[in-house]
């Protein structure tokens, strides 16, 4: 069900609140209306376009959830959408949308969730209205550009934290969480990077933003450049700990494949001493007495083993010293 909230200055200067009947009234002897539609059906729409003028275009834009932050151009006003990122109960970053009309003598605010963003900026109605509406706009972004810092930051947070773990010990449920936060940061890049082009639209259009309004539009471009070289800067830093963790993975592999090759070769001859004295013939003696050590003897079996013993010792002794193990 919508909420319908229409806010204006009096004829004495005192700020005025009514709800969709107010629309209807005579506000001609106010300066300036601001209308704030929440979950807004078709029948509020139509009624907007016609007390305002809309362009049918901008209407329909409004009416679809398009997730793209943009501003269009229109005679009698401008349209823009405004997209907010914010993080879900689960942890995953979603985005909120705000529907905006401004002319010279009105602002129209679309949403289809609560805005507690708008609530403030209503709550301090007189400062507000006595500002315009290009001030009220001013106000509305720039507390939304401010909640977006926050989640940028706690997002870098996250990042560091699995960049000290894969540094000290790389697992795979690191990989997995760092696919997240790269998932995370690519879909702020995407909310975000657009949001300049809107703020510098919005501040070309002279018949409704003034020249000190327009000032301050820059200043939250200058905010919105920040949030977007952190964002870029975390994306950078998600790649290097991704190449980190192969890195780190390939060296794993490495010194497992030097291990198993240095014990291989040490059994390679205790393997082929084995063989040798494993064989059911027996050949030609090495000396008058037979082969060595003589199969009848009791201690030949540790004889062989011990010979084993000391290849296999100054093999590794060997390896040691070269640093292959």
């Amino acid at each position: 069900m919508s909420t319908t909230v229409v806010r204006w200055l009096g004829q004495d200067g005192t700020p005025q609140q009514g709800d969709a009947d107010a629309m209807g009234a005579d506000l001609s002897a106010a300066p300036w209306v601001w209308v704030d539609i929440q979950a807004p059906a078709q029948s509020d729409l139509s009624t907007i376009e016609t007390r305002f003028d809309l362009h049918p275009l901008a209407l329909e834009d409004s009416a679809h959830n398009r997730q793209r932050a943009k501003v269009d151009v229109y005679p009698s006003g401008l349209f823009l959408v405004w997209v907010t990122p914010y993080r879900t109960s689960a942890g995953a970053v979603s985005s909120h949308e705000l529907d905006v009309f401004i002319g010279p003598n009105y602002l129209v605010t679309l949403h289809a969730e609560p805005c507690p963003t708008i609530d403030t900026v209503a709550a301090d109605a007189l400062r507000t209205l006595k500002g315009g509406p290009d001030w009220t706009l001013h106000a509305i972004i720039d507390q939304l550009v401010d909640s977006s810092l926050p989640l940028v930051d706690s997002v870098g947070e996250q990042l560091e934290a699995v960049e000290e773990q894969m540094l000290d010990d790389p697992r795979q449920e690191d990989l997995l969480t760092l696919h997240q936060i790269r998932r995370k940061l690519l879909k702020l890049h995407r909310i975000i990077a657009p949001e300049r082009d809107v703020i510098r639209g919005v501040g070309r259009e002279r018949n409704v933003v003034s020249e000190n309004a327009f000032r301050y539009f820059q200043d939250v471009g200058d905010h919105l450049s920040r949030v977007q070289d952190s964002i870029e800067t975390y994306q950078d830093v998600a790649a290097s700990v991704m190449d980190i963790y192969l890195s780190a993975q390939n060296n794993r592999m490495n010194e497992i494949m030097k291990q198993l090759t240095v014990v291989a070769t040490i059994f390679m001859p205790l393997t082929l001493l084995s063989g040798i004295y494993g064989m059911n013939v027996v050949g030609r003696p090495m000396y008058p007495g037979g082969m060595w050590p003589p199969i009848e003897a009791q201690w030949s079996f540790y004889a062989v083993v011990g010979s084993m013993v000391v290849i296999a010792v100054i093999m590794a002794g060997y390896f040691r010293k070269k640093k292959w193990w």
